[in-house]
């Protein structure tokens, strides 16, 4: 191949490489096929510094795409890395965010000539084999929005237009068993499809709003979720501490965070890692998201009366040995629970606050008895649910020394990010892990509870006896390259 003679890179760290010249490759090429341009010599010949000068694939993609011969000088894997993420900079970032809707619309083409049913199936399987855990169906002026929640970020997909936004809001509501009819207000159905030989359950809700209706498709894919109790992300000694817990034979164990930290998964994984067939564990759930072989599973239905606390009252005079209630929402479904507790069993539940601390004022403001709070309770957990980089194209991220110093970060050590490939959509993140703060309820901490302390001052307390927080699991996921500083930024709040 003429024009690729070889040669071996000296040093490249000072170099300045022109904005002209570095765009000559996009990065995601780049960055897939470790190559850098660095300049155009007066030959002609584009030089470029490869990890792999002699894979022909890798020189014809780049040869192709510049349309000219190249140099190449040989550079190890881990230089040209470093390079292309410090040379790219905002402009990969920038590339990165051009690319990707771009890409994904490659994937995803709305065709007038494809019939409703075509546009409908192509977006729900498109959802599914991308991993999403919703697809927005959402109408505006001119056409209708398709956004997926992937990894919890939502991405735009594609685009309907308006002539043919009534058609797809209907065969949405026919598959999900609802009434087409019925514009003005909102409803709830359900869809079951088989992909890929996979039973996929979706939750359907629609909601009027100027434009139409939007409807919003949950996606509950119950084969390809992993609710094992040592593949959530706690660190070990933490688990260690909430293994325990959970295997007391009574006693109340608390998950709290936003909605969609993940706590479902987190209980349904505690409810995998306790279950043997000589005890009894039932569960009261809105929805029921997986379905456990061996577990007795209910579903609220408020138009039966079926609410967590009738059903509570219900399933205690069902013999059962361990409770899983999927949320603490009122006064009655607390004490309920609580009474269970005190009477021999374990129970399971979540509520909805930012701290593991703040669960117990949570529950005093809601009328419980301190007392009740701090007899009953024996450990709550916060979480948080953070993206993994993606391993394909994860590199070095340079970090300034004022935010290194600011987060606490010892000089030094190494953190990543993720340039952004096909394998991710270009997001530079694919998975998924979670961020955990446990707080065992001591001697100390049951004191506080009963003379009504403050959060903080119970968060005070938790910290001097070793409890780790959020932050802490932030910074330990950063450290061991799992997550970026952008992500422990967005939910760990690790920059003050």
């Amino acid at each position: 191949m003429p024009g690729t003679n070889v040669e071996k890179a000296c040093s490249f760290d000072d170099l300045s490489i022109p904005p002209d010249v570095l765009s000559i490759i996009p990065h995601h090429i780049a960055y897939e096929n470790f190559v850098l341009p660095i300049k155009i010599e007066a030959s002609g010949c584009l030089l470029v510094l490869m990890a792999y000068p002699h894979d022909a694939d890798s020189l014809q993609i780049v040869q192709f795409l510049t349309g000219t011969t190249m140099h190449p000088v040989s550079a190890p894997k881990d230089m040209v890395l470093r390079l292309i993420t410090k040379h790219y900079g905002n402009l990969a970032s920038k590339n990165a965010q051009e690319k990707m809707p771009l890409y994904k619309q490659d994937r995803l083409i709305f065709g007038q000539s494809k019939s409703t049913i075509q546009v409908v199936n192509d977006i729900i399987q498109e959802a599914v084999r991308l991993g999403a855990s919703d697809i927005h169906y959402e109408p505006f002026e001119r056409e209708m929005l398709i956004r997926f929640r992937v990894d919890g970020v939502l991405q735009e997909m594609m685009t309907i237009p308006k002539d043919r936004v009534a058609e797809i809001a209907s065969r949405i509501k026919i598959m999900s068993h609802l009434d087409i009819a019925e514009k003005r207000r909102s409803q709830d159905g359900r869809i079951r499809i088989s992909e890929n030989g996979r039973n996929v359950d979706i939750r359907t809700s629609t909601m009027p709003t100027d434009f139409g209706e939007k409807i919003v498709l949950r996606i509950l894919d119950k084969d390809n979720s992993d609710y094992n109790l040592d593949s959530i992300g706690m660190e070990p000694s933490k688990l260690a501490v909430f293994k325990k817990a959970v295997q007391m034979p009574n006693g109340i164990v608390l998950l709290t965070g936003p909605t969609g930290s993940g706590k479902t998964t987190t209980l349904y994984g505690v409810i995998n890692y306790i279950k043997k067939p000589d005890i009894n564990i039932s569960t009261i759930e809105d929805p029921i998201e997986y379905n456990i072989p061996g577990v007795n599973q209910t579903q609220t239905n408020v138009h039966t009366g079926m609410t967590f606390a009738h059903s509570l009252r219900t399933l205690l005079r069902q013999d059962p040995d361990i409770i899983m209630v999927g949320e603490m929402r009122d006064k009655d479904t607390a004490e309920i629970a609580i009474r269970a507790s005190l009477t021999g069993h374990l129970v399971l539940s979540t509520l909805h606050t930012n701290d593991a601390p703040a669960a117990i004022t949570r529950l005093i403001d809601m009328g419980i008895e301190p007392y009740l709070v701090s007899s009953s309770i024996t450990l709550i957990a916060a979480q948080r649910l953070v993206r993994k980089i993606c391993k394909n194209c994860k590199c070095e991220d340079m970090i300034p020394d004022e935010i290194r110093t600011a987060i606490g970060l010892p000089p030094g050590v190494v953190v990543y990010k993720g340039l952004g490939c096909s394998s991710c959509g270009y997001t530079g993140y694919r998975g998924r892990t979670g961020l955990f703060e446990v707080m065992p309820i001591t001697d100390t901490i049951r004191q506080l509870i009963n003379r009504k302390a403050f959060s903080a001052e119970i968060r005070s307390h938790a910290l001097r006896d070793g409890m780790a927080d959020l932050r802490s699991s932030a910074l330990s996921k950063l450290v061991d390259g799992i997550t970026s500083l952008e992500e422990i930024t967005r939910e760990a709040a690790v920059i003050a």
